[in-house]
């Protein structure tokens, strides 16, 4: 499915009609060929729409996580299997900071643990780009992973991205075997200069 399939299925799912085509209402206007700019133009006003039209917070998080990319589920069992082998959620840690295979840097972000949170940071999607960027649409466009987003001239809801947040829940959900929520700290798309991402561990979690 496409991401807008996705999004189409979450909203049918959650909201039903007709308060879903209140939210799409010029979806016939947009495609994932369209250019990045008007991408971000679009997410922009929908989501504005989403927030206006759906208050209750949970219910829209519900619907971006549906569209999330899924983490890969080798490196997941790979760390599943790490946990066990460990049993020890900090020495699991230190692990994810020393994988430098993206692009000499860690895949894993350099989690860090306080107290009962799980903070990540995302790394630049283009590192070697963000490091010459001179101007902040060049640096936010070199550092944000969405192709949805990225172009964006203006700030745009945080509620978008609940759907980068399911790229952690999936992996640490696993880990763990349980649930866990995942918290928006910040977003370059909003207008924060990184995005940083809150995983609040189980309560019931043994080390």
């Amino acid at each position: 499915m496409t991401w807008l399939d996705k999004f189409k299925t979450a909203l049918q799912r959650f909201i039903g009609s007709p308060v879903k085509e209140q939210v799409l209402e010029d979806i016939s206007t947009i495609s994932a060929k369209s250019s990045p700019i008007r991408k971000a133009e679009w997410i922009k006003a929908t989501m504005d729409r989403l927030d206006t039209l759906v208050k209750d917070d949970e219910t829209r998080r519900e619907i971006l996580l549906c569209c999330s990319h899924r983490f890969p589920k080798t490196r997941i069992q790979k760390l599943k299997k790490e946990y066990r082998r460990l049993g020890d959620l900090d020495a699991l840690l230190q692990l994810m900071h020393k994988d430098n295979s993206w692009e000499g840097l860690s895949y894993y972000e350099y989690p860090k643990r306080e107290g009962n949170i799980i903070y990540v940071t995302k790394i630049p999607f283009n590192p070697k780009k963000y490091e010459t960027a001179t101007t902040e649409d060049e640096k936010r466009q070199a550092y944000c992973h969405c192709g949805w987003v990225k172009a964006t001239k203006e700030p745009i809801s945080k509620t978008f991205c609940y759907c980068g947040s399911g790229w952690y829940k999936t992996l640490w959900e696993e880990i763990f075997e349980r649930p866990v929520k995942v918290e928006i700290v910040t977003t370059v798309a909003s207008g924060d200069s990184d995005c940083t991402f809150a995983i609040h561990l189980p309560s019931n979690l043994t080390q």
